[in-house]
């Protein structure tokens, strides 16, 4: 897994978390609403309401901004945080200090940020919210007794106690973490290793039926040719026509056995071409038209398994889809190359992909597990009666495909 693609999927996931902690934002505003509605000190009640007031539309405007506009960067959810600390401090403060219910949120954002599962960011937000109660609760206990202070103690080693807990949590979930991003780096490897043990084998077999079968077929043509000129029987004339013909096609079904095994046109010319080639011959066989709109600024990474994969809709297409025409759009977007595939054939049920893969099938199925393994996405969209689409994406910075051998 490339370095950009780890941290895209940490952004992901700190966007993912963020839109967590905004829910568990807004619906803090219910127990803060019961929690004002009798503050020990009337004088301050107005005082309360406004504040409540702030923190809903803060709470419902960070919603929207979220939906909007994902989080991906720790330093915007963490600086949120700090917002909704400052709300729940002053809150607390006109509301009867250390004795308003208000301050249980402060043990609800130390456990709230275990969501990010970085065991740093969790502890330094819980040393703020027991930072934030020992200030608001200073003033009060100032004026109290001193037996009656040791309640503001209490709450401060519950709350140390939860802070600990949290960031307890947050490494066991870090350390899980990580172990499955492991194994998703090890299943990429592996994934690697196969395809190029693929390729290597596949190579082999077309260099092997190149300079075995097909030569071997290329002189017993020359021979049949060579044996018609001294044949003067009609019969037998026609008998070895008929024979040469069925080596010729034999030759024609070898070389394109050897092309789709290792096309030379992939490692030579690029993806692109090699799409086009395999398009023409596949639109032969099915009887549709192919319409390419090929946008690449040069070699791309897993052009042997975008390759493979799209040869694989396509031969699902004359296969099954009955179609008249289909598009193969080929570009990059951002860090991406995306491959598409539509046809306007007859549709299939998306679901069945998987179900072929469950039932030990191979082809398109595991070409969208390929895909997947590689850090891609694999999507299909269609119905019965609706042709298809198919949409590929995997990362352009990958290491493009080597130079292979004579086909």
């Amino acid at each position: 897994m490339t370095t950009h693609h780890r941290e895209e999927r940490l952004g992901g996931a700190t966007a993912l978390a963020s839109r967590r902690v905004a829910w568990i934002r807004l619906a803090l505003a219910v127990p803060l609403f019961m929690a004002g509605r009798r503050p020990p000190d009337v004088s301050y009640r107005h005082w309360f309401d406004g504040l409540l007031v702030a923190y809903l539309l803060w709470a419902v405007g960070r919603m929207l901004w979220i939906r909007r506009r994902p989080v991906a960067d720790v330093r915007g959810a963490a600086g949120a945080v700090v917002v909704d600390l400052a709300l729940i401090t002053a809150l607390a403060a006109v509301s009867g200090g250390p004795d308003s219910p208000v301050r249980y949120a402060y043990f609800l954002w130390s456990t709230a940020t275990v969501l990010w599962q970085m065991p740093k960011v969790t502890a330094v937000f819980g040393a703020a919210c027991m930072v934030c109660y020992a200030a608001m609760s200073v003033p009060h206990a100032l004026t109290q007794p001193p037996e009656e202070s040791w309640d503001i103690v209490v709450d401060e080693a519950y709350l140390l106690w939860t802070v600990c807990a949290s960031v307890l949590i947050a490494v066991l979930l870090a350390r899980r973490s990580e172990r499955v991003a492991e194994l998703l780096r090890t299943r990429e490897l592996l994934l690697d290793d196969a395809l190029a043990a693929e390729t290597r084998e596949r190579s082999r077999v077309a260099d092997s039926l190149h300079d075995g079968a097909v030569q071997t077929l290329l002189a017993a043509l020359h021979d049949l040719e060579e044996a018609e000129d001294a044949v003067t029987d009609p019969a037998a004339r026609a008998a070895l026509d008929r024979a040469q013909g069925e080596v010729r096609r034999t030759v024609r079904e070898m070389r394109e056995i050897i092309f789709n095994l290792h096309p030379q046109i992939l490692a030579a010319a690029g993806l692109g071409a090699a799409l086009e080639a395999a398009g023409e011959r596949f639109a032969r066989r099915g009887g549709f038209r192919v319409h390419y709109d090929v946008r690449l600024p040069g070699r791309v990474g897993h052009e042997a398994l975008l390759y493979s994969t799209a040869r694989e809709l396509l031969r699902n297409i004359v296969r099954h889809a009955r179609a008249d025409d289909v598009w193969v759009t080929l570009a990059t977007e951002g860090d991406e190359t995306v491959l598409t595939v539509r046809d306007n054939g007859v549709g299939f049920d998306p679901h069945v992909v998987q179900e072929r893969l469950r039932a030990g099938h191979i082809g398109l199925a595991s070409h969208s597990v390929r895909v997947e393994t590689a850090g891609g996405r694999f999507t299909v969209e269609s119905a019965p009666g609706g042709g298809a689409t198919v949409e590929v994406r995997l990362p352009t910075a990958a290491p493009p495909l080597p130079s292979g051998s004579r086909t």
